[in-house]
C-alpha cells in the first residue's frame, strides 16, 4: 500500500500494490468545523487507474495533456485523514500549493490538504466538483472527471517533467460520493469479479412473490 500525503508516488516509477478485488475502500466520518466545513476522520483507500497521467500546466484544473502509463491499477492508502478538509459553498475554486487556482471554474465541494489539521487553510484541493440534492436528506458530490489531484502535483522524475507540475490520476472504481451532513461515503462500483461473486450467491435462490 501506498501512505499518499506529499503526492502520490505515481505508477510511472512502479511503485505499486494491487489485487483483482482490491478497490477504494472510502466511507469517513467527520468533525463539523462550522461554516460549510467539515473535517474528515477515518483512514481510507482509494484505487487509481495506472493507465494515464494528466498534467494541467495552465492551472485551470482541467488537464491539457496526458500520458498513457499502461501500468495495473493501484491502491492508495491515506494515513492522515485529519490533514483533509471538505468544505462547501458558492464560488469556490480547488487550491494547489497554497494558490487558489482562479482559472478553474467554480464549483460546489472541495476536497483539500491542509497542513494544520481541524482547519480551514487550504494547501492543495485533491477532489472537487459538483453537488446535487438526492432529496432524501442525502446529496451526490459529483467529481470533476474523475480525477484526483496529489497535493504536491509531479515529484522529482527523470521524464523531464517539472517538479511540482500540477498533476492528476483517475480514480478506476468511482467518480462520485454520497454526503449524509457527517459522512463521506464514496459510490464504488464492484469489480467484474465481485459482480461475479454476488451473482453466484443468488443463482438458484427461488422468490416468493409478494402479495399486497
Amino acid at each position: 500500500m501506498l501512505h499518499i500525503r506529499e503526492t502520490i508516488t505515481f505508477v510511472a516509477c512502479a511503485v505499486v500494490s494491487s489485487t483483482a478485488l482490491a478497490g477504494t475502500s472510502f466511507n469517513t466520518t467527520t468533525n463539523d468545523l462550522g461554516g460549510g466545513a467539515y473535517q474528515l476522520v477515518d483512514q481510507f483507500d482509494l484505487l487509481f487507474a495506472g493507465d494515464t497521467l494528466y498534467f494541467d500546466y495552465n492551472l485551470d484544473n482541467v488537464p491539457d495533456y496526458s500520458v498513457a502509463l499502461g501500468q495495473p491499477d493501484f491502491i492508495g492508502t491515506y494515513e492522515d485523514p485529519e490533514h483533509y478538509t471538505l468544505d462547501f459553498g458558492t464560488d469556490l475554486k480547488p487550491w494547489f500549493m497554497g494558490e487558489e487556482l482562479e482559472l478553474a471554474d467554480c464549483v460546489d465541494w472541495r476536497l483539500s490538504y491542509v497542513h494544520d489539521p481541524g482547519t480551514t487553510d487550504l494547501y492543495s484541493t485533491i477532489m472537487s466538483g459538483s453537488m446535487t440534492d438526492n432529496g432524501d436528506g442525502t446529496w451526490m458530490l459529483e467529481i470533476d472527471l474523475g480525477l484526483e489531484w496529489p497535493v504536491s502535483g509531479m515529484p522529482e522524475n527523470e521524464f523531464m517533467i517539472p517538479e511540482g507540475t500540477h498533476t492528476a490520476i483517475a480514480m478506476a472504481d468511482f467518480n462520485s460520493f454520497t454526503w449524509d451532513g457527517s459522512t463521506l461515503a464514496a459510490n464504488v462500483i464492484p469489480a467484474p469479479a465481485a459482480w461475479a461473486l454476488l451473482l453466484t450467491g443468488m443463482v438458484g435462490t427461488s422468490r416468493r412473490r409478494r402479495s399486497y
